[in-house]
């Protein structure tokens, strides 16, 4: 009996735990990543601004290689769209909304089963010898569902980031910059 009140204690105090964690999540969810590469700007622009580049090194197309994509509108610029549908990446799309040549691209993104208007943004900063890139989400997180799940995907996205972001490197420094 006294093992079953220790176990009953233990769940309880990581219930609250959770509650608390889930509470102190913010109401718009922010993720920001970014790395040295050592290259230009405008060898790591063609990257981030067209949708069909982007696939070569996205997370989420090795992630779900099953996924069917679609493009609409110009290849590059305001107006440029990529849709999927994949087992594993749900359904969703993209817009870049605002570009700057060799400096910015945002995007607007919205997936099947959430509401709200989500961005990404790719901003390209020379420094030193090359130029760090920097990838950001933003998002709304206004519930209790929403906390709850952004505990869980918040992690996993920013480690998608990371690893987007080490491949779009290798991707260009390879290329010869």
């Amino acid at each position: 009996m006294k093992t079953l009140k220790i176990i009953g204690i233990v769940v309880l105090a990581l219930v609250i735990v959770l509650a608390i964690v889930i509470a102190m999540q913010p109401e718009t969810a922010h993720i920001e990543k970014s790395i040295m590469i050592d290259a230009p700007a405008a060898s790591i622009f063609p990257q981030v601004s067209n949708y069909r580049n982007f696939n070569v090194w996205s997370p989420w197309a090795k992630m779900d290689p099953n996924a069917k994509q679609s493009f609409e509108g110009p290849d590059v610029g305001v107006g440029s769209t990529m849709s999927w549908n994949g087992p594993k990446t749900g359904t969703g799309s993209m817009t870049i909304e605002e570009i700057e040549e060799n400096k910015r691209v945002k995007s607007s993104m919205t997936f099947g089963g959430s509401d709200g208007k989500f961005y990404s943004e790719f901003i390209l900063t020379p420094e030193q010898n090359g130029t760090r890139v920097t990838w950001t989400y933003d998002g709304p997180n206004p519930g209790l569902a929403e906390k709850t799940m952004w505990v869980i995907m918040g992690s996993m996205l920013s480690s998608q980031y990371d690893q987007g972001l080490k491949d779009l490197k290798d991707l260009v420094e390879n290329k010869g910059g």
